[in-house]
């Protein structure tokens, strides 16, 4: 039987009992957004990304400027800023009460702070962190290449990259959760994400 059929059988089992969640982590450039994306559409489960949170927080206090453009918060551009601190609040709050409700879903963060932990394991949720990670060539050509896109955060995080402050082990998962299964996205095909699917199958068994 493959995994597709398993899944269908085993949805019903994600909404009725304790939530499982699938926290995926990693350094920026390694693919997490990608990974937690198709995971959350295989599942078809709810998706959270703090990014997408902090760009709904900036176009929140947005303006328009006489071209017909928007000119974003100045806060937005800064990697690990006031902004993101907001975003990362957000997700947390908003984990919380999808997991206190028995809601399964897909969560994507760099790092999964204490406050997201602490949070999720308060809600007794099963916990499936996915590590994603890249060849250090990959990380660097992907940030290359979002920072020759005009992004200025994505110029801050390839410097800190270049720089060697995002070390893969800063992102590793904490120690509490359920399972870790490790992704990598170095080659040119989409990832797998069969073993993520595996793994959250094996924890509502």
């Amino acid at each position: 039987m493959d995994s597709t059929v398993k899944i269908r059988q085993h949805r019903r089992m994600l909404r009725r009992e304790r939530p499982v969640v699938v926290a995926v982590c990693g350094s920026p450039g390694a693919g997490k957004t990608t990974v937690a994306r198709a995971t959350a559409r295989r599942l078809g489960v709810p998706f959270l990304t703090r990014d997408e949170i902090k760009v709904g927080l900036a176009l929140s206090s947005a303006s328009v400027v006489k071209d017909g453009g928007v000119h974003l918060n100045p806060e937005f551009h800064i990697a690990g800023g006031p902004l993101s601190h907001r975003a990362e609040a957000v997700m947390v709050d908003t984990a919380r009460l999808l997991a206190s409700s028995g809601v399964s879903f897909v969560v994507e963060s760099s790092v999964l702070s204490r406050t997201l932990m602490d949070g999720l394991l308060a809600c007794d949720a099963r916990i499936l962190a996915v590590h994603v990670v890249a060849r250090a060539s990959v990380i660097d050509e992907r940030l290359r290449a979002r920072a020759a896109q005009g992004g200025e955060t994505d110029r801050q995080l390839l410097s800190q990259f270049r720089r060697g402050e995002m070390k893969r082990s800063i992102f590793d998962a904490p120690g509490e959760v359920d399972a870790v299964v490790e992704v990598d996205t170095s080659g040119e095909d989409e990832p797998g994400i069969e073993p993520i699917v595996a793994a959250v199958i094996a924890l509502i068994r």
